[in-house]
Parts: structure tokens; sequence; C-alpha cells
């Protein structure tokens, strides 16, 4: 796989990979080890590949609220059942429309299947079925083949790839409120939904319960998020892993922050002597203050508050 991707850089022209964001799975890591080597090889690989595998935040959230879902598996595979059927074909969806008027059902949003293997989809599909629970209740007095088809069918889960796009300053940030509505859930008086939350975060430790698995560039986009900056990156660190351990890592994203400074003084700070000598042009000559500024603030703690 790491061939296969080195191959594509090379086609693209492609020889500098700042991170890789991958799921969980082992063949994974080899695949980041092997793509780490080959970018030595190349001369691009910085801080010999330290922060190049991110685990894949999407990937993991799936996991963790479909742990969740297994409480109410059996309610949910109904109602993708019951909606897979009125969508089935037009006469069935026709049918379910004068249910609709009979019922007096009004709203106006169309029965949406989802992906299985997708939970926003799942909840979009639930949050409006629900709409439709009278008339649900009463279509087999429509369609006279509803309830064989129920009892009969069993429904096959699909499967598609899809992907969200977000910005990694807001990453870190994610999981801390994740980790805070979990713990409120499982203090909740609901048992159903404590039992939920405990399956839930049972899973999320797995993934998020030791910060050695979980790479510094996620901490550092948020800490140069300036409303966050680093004092919000540790209250979440000590939140998620408890006082000692959080300030433990809070320490260690600092002096990795460093580290990441120092290698990028080592690669461009030559670059930016020579664009601020008098030959450079005005707009080239910008760039010298900024890495000055950046310096700055690390030496002068600014990152902090």
């Amino acid at each position: 796989m790491a061939e296969a991707i080195s191959n594509c850089l090379l086609y693209w022209n492609l020889d500098k990979v700042f991170s890789v964001t991958v799921d969980n799975a082992s063949s994974n890591d080899v695949t980041v080890r092997e793509l780490s080597k080959q970018l030595n090889m190349w001369g691009t690989n910085i801080m010999d590949g330290k922060h190049l595998h991110v685990r894949c935040m999407a990937h993991i959230l799936n996991l963790i609220v479909h742990e969740g879902l297994k409480e109410i598996d059996a309610s949910v595979k109904r109602v993708r059942q019951m909606v897979r059927y009125v969508r089935s074909s037009s006469t069935e969806g026709s049918h379910f429309k004068k249910c609709c008027e009979v019922q007096r059902v009004d709203c106006s949003k169309t029965l949406e299947l989802d992906v299985p293997t997708r939970w926003n989809s799942t909840y979009l599909m639930l949050d409006t079925a629900q709409n439709f629970e009278k008339a649900f209740d009463r279509f087999d007095l429509f369609d006279e083949n509803f309830n064989n088809y129920l009892s009969t069918h069993v429904l096959e889960d699909g499967s598609v790839a899809g992907s969200h796009y977000v910005t990694s300053n807001v990453h870190f940030e994610d999981i801390c409120e994740l980790d805070v509505y979990l713990k409120v859930c499982l203090a909740s008086e609901d048992l159903n939904l404590s039992k939920m939350a405990e399956r839930m975060r049972e899973k999320f430790k797995k993934y998020w319960g030791d910060p050695e698995k979980m790479n510094k560039m996620i901490f550092i986009a948020s800490v140069l998020d300036p409303r966050n900056k680093f004092v919000y990156v540790s209250f979440g660190l000590e939140e998620l892993f408890g006082e000692e351990v959080g300030k433990k890592v809070s320490e260690g994203v600092y002096d990795y922050m460093k580290s990441l400074f120092v290698e990028y003084l080592k690669n461009y700070s030559r670059e930016f002597h020579h664009k601020s000598s008098p030959s450079a042009s005005s707009s080239s000559r910008c760039s010298y203050p900024m890495y000055l500024l950046v310096r700055h603030l690390f030496e002068s703690k600014s990152f902090e508050n």
C-alpha cells in the first residue's frame, strides 16, 4: 500500500507530505511507517515522521456511535425496513401518501433511507420517520403487503464511503466535547441512556484513552487557533486524562511545538534571510518579519495566554 501511495505522489510530482489521515487498522500503521521511510529517502520527512500518522476522527466517532446504537439496534432496523418498503416503488409511495392524508399527518419532509455505516444519516432517517408514526401504525390498512414484508424480509445493511472535511483546529475541541457529553450521559437517571453511554465510553477510551496514541499535531492545531491558545488545550487534556497525566501531556505538547519550530528554522531560516536581503523584492521581505514574530511568540510563550 505504501508503494502505491509513493507511486501516486511521484506521478503527481509531490514529494512533501505533512500528514496522512487513515483509520486505526494495524495494516495502516505499517503503511505509514513504510511511507515515512520513503519520505526519508526523498529527504522531505519532517521530524522523522513523528506527526505523519493522524487517526481518522470521523471513522472512530462512527465506531463509538454505533457501539451506542447497538442498544436500540432492533428498533433502528425495524424503522429502516419500513422506510425501505415505502420507498421501494411508486405504488407503495402512493399508498403511504394516502395513509398520511387519512391520518392527518402534517409533515412536508420526505422519508429518507439511511446508509447504515454512517450514523449521521441514520439519525436523519429516524428524525424524519418519527413524524410519520401515525401513518406507519395504520399503513397495513392501505397496503396489504406491508405486514407480510416486515415479517418475511430481512434488511441487509448496505455500505458506502463518504467524507466530511473539517478544519484541523476544531479536531481536539470535538474530542473534548464528546468526552464531556458522555460523562453527562453516564450520570443520567435514565438507565438505558446510562448503559448506552457506558459502552460508548469504553469505545472512546480505547481510541483516545492513551495520549501516546494521539498525534500531537491535533493539539498543536488547536493551540494555533487564537480563540483557544495553549490554555484551552491544557485544560482539555486535564479533563480528558486527569490532572497529573494531563499536565505531563501538556508539557510534552509544548516541547513538541518547540521541536517542530526548530525543524522549521532548520529548513527555512536560510531562505528567509536570503529573502530579507536588499536585493530581494519588497513582497519577499515581508516573510522575514513574520518569521521573527513567530519566533518571538515561542520565546515569550505568548501561545499560553
